[in-house]
């Protein structure tokens, strides 16, 4: 895994995806060749100091050919509006890659995906290496509406995807955890990879212990850092004595490792 490193790059694409969600595309060969699946990165979002805070994304694709980095985001406030600004060749500064990524053995075994919202960004990025190591995939992908759906076709490439919306308007009505039943009567699992909000990571961690299948689960946390230094990010182990950093002993963890609060 290679070391973190500070690199000053240039928007090679900006794209508006769905409504406030932006794919940025930046030039990294460096940043590019090491980053693996479920990392991050702390992207600078002002020319200055305002705002002073970098804003941590998942790294989403890697092109390594091309050595190109993308990062799916939505816009939130001051900070991500600068970089929905961004445009070709303009530069952005960045801290990467981060944290403990996805883990992954072995060659033709089958994995779950599941993502929520903009819980999908990393999953493509693993979609991808997984494709590489001859894995079948089901990807399960929810959202509030059909407009929040994310990703589906580019997801499509790697395995069979199936969608919830709440409202109906895309796929089954409910939550994306409602799609599990369906998932396990088509087959069964080597591994269960997940990326959303709580309730849901709550839910395949229930769902991993009841049908002893493994689980990774990639946490979303405001981050100050990302180094690890401030503790802003801390959630509970399962060692009640133990608090975990977000930012350096995650954001990926066994489903095993944390206590959920969703």
């Amino acid at each position: 895994m290679g070391a973190p490193g500070e690199y000053a790059t240039r928007v090679a694409e900006q794209s508006a995806l769905a409504g406030d969600v932006f794919r940025l595309t930046l030039e990294e060969p460096e940043l590019a060749a090491v980053a693996r699946p479920g990392q991050f990165a702390m992207l600078g979002c002002g020319s200055g100091l305002d705002p002073f805070l970098r804003r941590p994304l998942s790294i989403h694709r890697v092109q390594r050919a091309a050595g190109a980095v993308s990062f799916l985001y939505r816009v939130r406030g001051r900070g991500t509006e600068w970089l929905a600004a961004r445009r070709r060749g303009e530069p952005v500064s960045l801290l990467g890659p981060l944290g403990r990524g996805f883990r992954y053995e072995g060659n033709g075994k089958r994995a779950l995906l599941v993502g929520a919202g903009i819980g999908v960004a990393p999953l493509l990025f693993l979609a991808e290496t997984l494709m590489g190591l001859n894995w079948t995939m089901t990807i399960l992908i929810g959202a509030r509406t059909r407009k929040g759906i994310l990703c589906r076709s580019d997801l499509e490439r790697y395995g069979i995807v199936q969608v919830s919306t709440d409202d109906g308007s895309a796929g089954r009505r409910g939550i994306v955890t409602d799609l599990f039943r369906d998932a396990f009567v088509k087959g069964s699992y080597a591994q269960i990879y997940a990326c959303g909000p709580q309730p849901v990571l709550g839910a395949v961690q229930q769902l991993s212990a009841d049908k002893g299948i493994p689980a990774q689960l990639c946490l979303e946390e405001r981050m100050a850092c990302g180094l690890g230094a401030c503790m802003g990010c801390a959630c509970q182990g399962a060692d009640p004595s133990r608090m975990l950093r977000v930012c350096a002993e995650g954001p990926v963890f066994d489903a095993s490792e944390v206590i959920l609060n969703g």
